[in-house]
């Protein structure tokens, strides 16, 4: 059973590579849309962003960048996911992890959607390519014309022994929901020195630095506790929480600064 899951993971992973050069071709197209537009829609609705990059794929920065942009919008939530199968090209993502590629994995399982870098979902349920502002920009603001009948806030964040210690309450239709906790980086700078893109300088933008799932909450206050990454200044850090139901869809999203 575990050597036929490698099996199948190597495959994805050979085919992620295949898919990134056939993706970074079509996202060099020119953007007709300014972003700004996204806005213009804004309602109740919140829209979050995740997107799946890597400091070794050639095709990812334009995509960070543009999540950087997404970002600085109101009621919209950005995270960057780093997965970790572009560290055999030549250069080690530190910001990578396994569990994040599971997650990509998962969505890509659950949307029939291929695996690919940079990859971008919307609200749990829309996927396209992570630097194609066009197909953000109508996802984002579908979103925003969806009226949730479920809440998040963060009340409170303390930091304890290198513990982000995290207060928050949920309310509304929360039924098959699952509470998801991110510490995001809002910037971080790193010079990379080999792969892809070996000698360039990158500035990502709100990358998730530790992540938790809680299967059970409940109506009203819920704790969680996150590790706080010992190189960052917790002026640079926000919290965000997320319910996601079981197909996927996210109801409900909060963020809120150390």
């Amino acid at each position: 059973m575990r050597k036929s899951f490698n099996s199948f993971y190597s495959l994805l992973m050979f085919a992620a590579i295949f898919f990134v050069s056939c993706f970074g071709v079509k996202s060099k197209h020119k953007n007709e849309v300014p972003i700004s537009a996204a806005a213009d829609s804004a309602g109740n609705g919140t829209a979050v962003l995740e997107l799946f990059t890597s400091q070794g794929c050639s095709s990812c920065p334009s995509a960070d960048k543009l999540l950087g942009s997404f970002s600085q919008m109101p009621h919209i939530i950005a995270l960057a996911f780093h997965v970790d199968y572009w560290n055999r090209m030549g250069w080690t993502d530190p910001y990578s992890t396994a569990s994040f590629t599971k997650r990509q994995l998962n969505y890509a399982s659950a949307l029939h959607a291929d695996v690919y870098t940079p990859q971008l979902i919307v609200n749990g349920g829309n996927e396209m390519i992570g630097s194609d502002s066009n197909k953000i920009i109508h996802a984002v603001q579908k979103a925003f014309s969806q009226n949730n009948d479920a809440d998040v806030s963060i009340e409170t964040i303390k930091n304890e022994n290198g513990k982000a210690l995290i207060h928050y309450t949920v309310s509304g239709n929360i039924n098959k929901s699952v509470a998801n906790i991110a510490i995001v980086e809002k910037q971080i700078t790193t010079g990379v020195k080999a792969g892809e893109n070996g000698g360039r300088t990158l500035t990502e933008y709100n990358v998730v630095r530790d992540f938790v799932t809680k299967n059970k909450i409940t109506a009203g206050d819920n704790d969680a506790s996150l590790d706080i990454p010992t190189s960052a200044n917790t002026a640079n850090l926000s919290i965000v929480v997320f319910l996601q139901q079981k197909d996927n869809k996210i109801i409900a999203a909060a963020q809120k600064s150390f």
